[in-house]
């Protein structure tokens, strides 16, 4: 009498990848076993077991309150767009109501002081000798004058930048106003004409105030705007 050879039947062992892709692959399980979503429970952090059920409306509740604090984030950027659009509409106002190049100057660093809490701003015009020559204004300054390099970069570019400017460009700009070092961040804007060049230099003590790369388009479109109000004044006679 000879015996039948059992046969042995190997099962692949259950992971996670293999649940996972079943659970992909039949969509339908939990419609037709409806009754194990409420009879899962996972851990939870509070050291108990929660429902599967209830873990998914836990997330979606998170997932909803995410969503809602950004677009309140929206809503509130927009509102400070619009505000500050609303200040540069009436600057470009007051500027262009100033007859003299010194009240246009005045007029747009107590602007930038007060509506983008600017701790020192200064413009300065790289222009001919002859204009210098009418202006005792320190904001006129020779258009081959040396200090021009220190902005060379900006000024081929017709790009503003943000962030930390050196201790060369400070002393050029501030040097009597206060010590070489202490502005911690700043916006450069480039100024430009037909035949000459300029800088808009916004500084803060703040080292946070104007990070590079943040948006300054605004800022930028102030640049081309204060460029077209002083044109009268900068161009060579």
């Amino acid at each position: 009498m000879s015996l039948k050879k059992e046969e042995k039947h190997t099962t692949e062992p259950f992971t996670e990848d293999l649940v996972a892709k079943y659970l992909k692959e039949n969509p339908e399980f939990f419609v037709k076993n409806s009754a194990i979503l409420s009879e899962l429970n996972i851990p939870h952090e509070t050291g108990t077991a929660i429902s599967l059920v209830e873990k998914q409306l836990l997330v979606l509740r998170e997932q909803n309150k995410e969503t809602n604090e950004k677009i309140y984030e929206l809503i509130e950027i927009a509102r400070k767009n619009e505000a500050l659009a609303r200040r540069m509409h009436q600057l470009a106002l007051t500027l262009m109501d100033n007859k003299e190049p010194g009240g246009i100057f005045i007029a747009m660093y107590d602007d930038l002081k007060k509506n983008f809490h600017a701790d020192i701003v200064a413009v300065r015009l790289f222009v001919h000798s002859s204009i210098i020559n009418d202006s005792s204004l320190e904001e006129f300054v020779e258009k081959n004058s040396i200090e021009k390099n220190l902005f060379k970069e900006l000024l081929e570019k017709k790009e503003p930048v943000s962030g930390k400017m050196n201790l060369d460009q400070q002393a050029f700009l501030f040097n009597s106003d206060l010590d070489v070092g202490a502005i911690a961040s700043s916006v450069i804007v480039p100024l430009y004409g037909k035949n000459w060049e300029g800088i808009l230099a916004i500084g803060s003590f703040d080292s946070k105030h104007f990070q590079p790369g943040m948006g300054i388009e605004l800022l930028s479109n102030l640049g081309e705007m204060l460029s077209l109000i002083i044109k009268p004044w900068a161009e060579e006679k």
